[in-house]
């Protein structure tokens, strides 16, 4: 066994739930613990699980329906060193797996972040989106695992508040107790996930391994109208982005440097710039009067699009701030692991 636990939150998930046991058959031994947490399904998911999911320490638990809520109420019951988040229709390997816990444990990490590949209803391999870690995965270039450091990770999230670093969560390793400790927030709708990227961005240490183990089912979305409506607005992102690097800059007087400093300042103030004439733009395109003949509108969205070009000019200063600090990437790098990709398109 790993020293991992397994969350598996299920609401009427019997279209896709054969195909994911048989997944789970592959790795379920590696887990010290299961914990299955349903949401009030009325089409035999339980029942089914409760038949064939084998496991000496896997427990049913019940919540009401609501994605954050019932991760943490799952997360709650674990006792194991990490957890992984199993969701219904996303797969790994099981030397994937393997390599996921394994490394999060020789990092000694609070999160470990891969990529998946990316699949759509009928299991057929599609190009999926293109998530913010990986394109710190292209920048940093990696080739093996490696701790993060907080002035890469805090930008990544100022600069993705549409998209949490964490990509599919069925693609990471936490540890439990960091989840227990501060678990997925509430009060953000469908964007728990990248709300509490934002608020532990700087606070954690965060570590990312190039490898693609795991496969991530593109599906309609299965948020409930009262999740769709409390989903956080662009303001209450880039407030609690602002409070993140404020907290980050206080933390320590001279880590980080007078440099780093300052290409955050500058950041934040191009981001706030940024909503700000994004929101006006937004605005009048809302007006009856049609928003191409509005003066205002257009310099608006001219000044929306000088913005951008700047804002990756600083996102390069700070990732070469970076790399000319990091004391060697050996002090920071796992060991390289021989692990297959994950297939996508079927089963391991």
């Amino acid at each position: 066994m790993l020293p991992f636990g397994v969350v598996v939150p299920t609401k009427n998930s019997m279209r896709y739930l054969p195909a994911h046991l048989a997944n789970l058959a592959a790795w379920i031994d590696l887990a010290e613990q299961v914990v299955v947490v349903d949401s009030d399904s009325t089409d035999g998911t339980v029942e089914f699980l409760k038949k064939n999911l084998r496991h000496p320490r896997v427990c049913f638990a019940t919540h009401p329906p609501g994605l954050y809520a019932s991760w943490n109420h799952g997360i709650r019951q674990l006792t194991t060193e990490f957890c992984y988040l199993s969701t219904v229709g996303d797969s790994v390997s099981r030397a994937g797996l393997e390599h996921l816990v394994s490394t999060a444990a020789e990092l000694r990490c609070d999160v470990l972040v891969s990529r998946p590949d990316f699949l759509n209803e009928a299991g057929e391999p599609v190009p999926g989106p293109d998530w913010p870690m990986a394109e710190m995965v292209r920048r940093l270039n990696l080739a093996a695992p490696v701790r993060l450091p907080a002035a890469i990770v805090l930008a990544t999230a100022l600069t993705h508040t549409g998209g949490a670093i964490t990509g599919s969560c069925a693609s990471d390793v936490f540890r439990t107790a960091i989840l227990q400790q501060a678990p997925f927030p509430l009060d953000f709708g469908t964007a728990g996930d990248g709300a509490w990227c934002l608020q532990q961005a700087a606070r954690l240490q965060w570590a990312a391994t190039p490898a693609k183990v795991t496969t991530f089912r593109c599906h309609p979305p299965t948020a409930s109208a009262g999740e769709v409506k409390a989903a956080a607005t662009a303001e209450q992102l880039a407030l609690m982005a602002r409070q993140a690097v404020l907290e980050w800059l206080a933390a320590d007087p001279h880590t980080p440097s007078t440099a780093m400093r300052a290409h955050f300042r500058q950041l934040m103030e191009l981001l706030t710039e940024h909503a700000a004439v994004s929101r006006r733009y937004n605005s009048l395109r809302k007006t009856k009067w049609p928003w191409f003949m509005n003066r205002a509108a257009w310099q608006a969205r001219s000044r929306r699009d000088q913005i951008k070009p700047k804002l990756a000019r600083v996102i390069d200063n700070i990732y070469q701030s970076v790399d000319s600090g990091w004391s060697g990437r050996q002090n920071f790098t796992a060991r390289s692991h021989d692990v297959p990709c994950h297939q996508a398109g079927g089963t391991p």
